[in-house]
């Protein structure tokens, strides 16, 4: 987080010297529709749509190619949270809720390319590649009973809660998830000119990720609860094609899962350039001048 904020400094210092063209600074917040995607688990249909939000930092610096392309390149920081919600009914007549929640830290850049940037308005369409940091996550299934009696798991991270008839906690022997996850991104929208210095912006954004979540679907992983002796149970998640339902057999290993993830999203800038020296090959509405 330190070396973007060191970075996004340094390129609004050097628009500043420059006095050429335009950096601008500023954040971005959305709403995507989440999904770790998995083939067999799509096919089956327990899917329920799952939104998360997004919040982040980003800088860029705009330019002109051989003073005819609008163009800039952006940096960005967020806050991403990611996950998919399950329910479902078995064949005894019970049913089922559970959900995942992954919480990522991203680090990412962008190629930006749009129509007249210092007009009131402009259409804007980039693409780039995000690197994510996993910070926390949680796995929670319910199972629900003819009378209405639960069977709870909850994996938060390391952390074990299970309830049956009472509550036992412990922790797993290996995280389910792997500690990184890289997408590629692409963007289309607009941005709008609010003021001399601000610039508003509206766009759809889709991610698509580029490995697999599971931090390893060949891992013998072992569950270890704070009884009296203590006891350990083999727990076997990737030992089945379709999650929550089974069978659980030692000789399958579940497929790839991966994040994908489409939304909404708004952005507010501050532009930094030198009112008297534009090198862009176009003037700005006399509005803004």
């Amino acid at each position: 987080m330190k070396k973007i904020v060191i970075t996004l400094a340094s390129m609004a210092f050097f628009g500043q010297l420059s006095a050429q063209n335009e950096v601008r600074l500023g954040f971005f917040t959305g709403i995507n529709k989440t999904s770790l995607y998995n083939t067999k688990d799509a096919a089956f249909g327990d899917y329920v749509p799952t939104f998360k939000p997004t919040v982040g930092i980003e800088g860029g610096y705009h330019f002109t190619l051989f003073k005819a392309l609008p163009m800039g390149i952006s940096l960005q920081a967020s806050h991403n949270r990611l996950g998919q919600n399950y329910s479902g009914n078995y064949q005894d007549s019970t049913s089922y809720f559970a959900y995942s929640r992954l919480n990522y830290f991203r680090m990412g850049a962008a190629l930006n390319f749009s129509s007249n940037p210092r007009r009131q308005l402009a259409l804007t369409f980039s693409m780039g590649a995000t690197m994510g940091i996993l910070t926390s996550y949680q796995d929670r299934y319910e199972l629900v009973r003819y009378n209405n009696d639960r069977y709870i798991m909850d994996i938060r991270n390391s952390e074990v809660i299970l309830f049956d008839t009472a509550e036992v906690r412990g922790s797993i022997s290996e995280p389910l998830y792997n500690k990184t996850d890289m997408t590629v991104f692409g963007t289309l929208g607009f941005d709008m000119l609010i003021s001399k210095s601000l610039v508003f912006g509206c766009y759809g954004r889709f991610d698509y990720g580029m490995g697999s979540t599971i931090e390893n679907n060949k891992a013998k992983l072992n569950i270890n609860y704070e009884t009296n002796p203590p006891t350990t149970y083999s727990y076997k998640p990737f030992n089945l094609e379709t999650k929550y339902r089974g069978p659980v057999d030692d000789n399958i290993t579940r497929s790839a899962t991966t994040n994908r993830f489409y939304g909404i999203y708004f952005s507010l800038k501050y532009r930094l350039y030198n009112r008297e020296k534009i090198e862009f090959y176009y003037k700005e509405a006399d509005k803004y001048k």
